[in-house]
């Protein structure tokens, strides 16, 4: 049986302060009760990703599997697989990582 959270504290705040205890625990995914609760007991939040990045992650994993595919055909048949399928999955996989890139920087 867990135990229950039964004892309330009180914290004081600036608005500044709380302001970016509210802002970071929204980038974790977290209520701010929870981001303060783990972040004192000694956890270290992070930010969680956006759902366009994980769909793009998704995609990008989906690109370099296809990669894979076909480098493991080149393989086992000793031979290079069409040109220009290799460059359209290529092409599709850098596009992908720019795309995430710019995510990230923005």
């Amino acid at each position: 049986m867990s135990d229950l959270r039964t004892v309330p504290t009180l914290v004081r705040w600036t608005a500044t302060e709380i302001a970016t205890v509210r802002e970071r625990a929204t980038a974790c995914g977290f209520t701010t009760a929870r981001y303060v609760r783990e972040c004192a007991l000694g956890a270290v939040p992070k930010a969680a990703r956006h759902a366009d990045t994980q769909a793009l992650l998704r995609e990008l994993a989906r690109s370099g599997n296809n990669l894979n595919q076909l480098a493991y055909e080149a393989h086992v048949r000793d031979l290079f697989p069409a040109e220009e399928k290799i460059e359209s999955v290529l092409a599709h996989h850098v596009a992908l990582i720019q795309q995430l890139a710019d995510e990230i920087r923005a």
